[in-house]
């Protein structure tokens, strides 16, 4: 076992002095030749670069219609009793609603400030949370329940952001067409 260990520790010391030694063996030209980057024209390059990515991030309204997306088909999954389906759009709700608070985590409404970080916080923790318990229990009444406090509490945001024309219902068609909500499908095979 010392063999080893001795081998190791030769093989470590001996790539550490080599790397000693090419170092040292650098010309100097080089090093004195190289002039440091200029601050200002680092701070602009990124700045541009700050810019460039912002560009490509989606903004919240982006976001909220993504959600609003998973919202309208977890309703149809869940009356189609697909709850595995409807755990994911749950799931993907909680995602977006996140991800929009990351992107605005305030906004400025008419009555000032509406912290939006601590208002998604407490309807993932309750609304989000009775239709999470009804999807894992199967418990179709408790989730229409639940998805229509959701939708009060949706709303409530809307009003203090200054957006009461944003006013979700329970939807009469599914947002995707493509997804089969019915979990005794047999197509594709």
């Amino acid at each position: 076992m010392t063999h080893v260990r001795n081998l190791i520790l030769f093989i470590v010391f001996g790539t550490a002095l080599a790397a000693v030694g090419f170092a040292a063996t650098k010309p100097r030209a080089l090093v004195v030749a190289s002039k440091p980057p200029d601050p200002g024209a680092e701070v602009a390059r990124l700045q541009a670069e700050l810019a460039r990515l912002e560009a490509l991030v989606p903004n919240q309204p982006t976001v909220m219609t993504q959600l609003a997306y998973h919202f309208a088909n977890l309703w149809f999954a869940a009356a189609h009793q697909n709850w595995p389906l409807a755990d994911y759009y749950l799931g993907e709700m909680r995602s977006n609603l996140k991800w929009a608070v990351r992107i605005k985590p305030t906004r400025s409404s008419p009555a000032g400030e509406v912290n939006l970080a601590g208002i998604a916080e407490s309807v993932d923790n309750t609304e989000f949370s009775k239709l999470q318990e009804a999807i894992h229990e199967h418990r179709s009444a408790a989730f229409d329940r639940a998805y229509d406090e959701t939708a009060v509490a949706c709303y409530a945001c809307h009003k203090a952001i200054g957006k009461p024309y944003l006013r979700p219902q329970r939807p009469p068609a599914a947002a995707e067409h493509v997804i089969n909500p019915d979990p005794a499908a047999k197509w594709p095979p």
